[in-house]
């Protein structure tokens, strides 16, 4: 593979996250920064461990910022796209 066959093209960049077009797929990707996904990866435990130890106070504020975080990616993917000229890949 040569390297133009193997470059992404960057739609857009926002904070921790960018959508890019890689070669040969219909439709975009989400790129993410490792440390957002740790943080991510992390905050998704916590919440599972508070919810195994019954805290449900404190799940709460780990399932908001979750919310938070996915939905600042799904938006930045959505808008990214959609100045594209790209199509979601699901129905809205």
């Amino acid at each position: 593979m040569n390297e133009q066959e193997s470059s992404a093209t960057v739609l857009a960049a926002s904070g921790n996250f960018a959508v890019v077009r890689l070669p040969d797929r219909r439709y975009p990707a989400l790129a993410v920064q490792g440390d957002s996904l740790k943080v991510l990866q992390e905050t998704v435990e916590e919440l599972a461990s508070y919810l195994g130890s019954g805290d449900l106070e404190e799940a709460g504020f780990s399932l908001a910022e979750i919310r938070s975080t996915v939905s600042s990616m799904l938006s930045t993917y959505e808008t990214a796209s959609n100045e594209a000229g790209f199509d979601l890949p699901y129905v809205r």
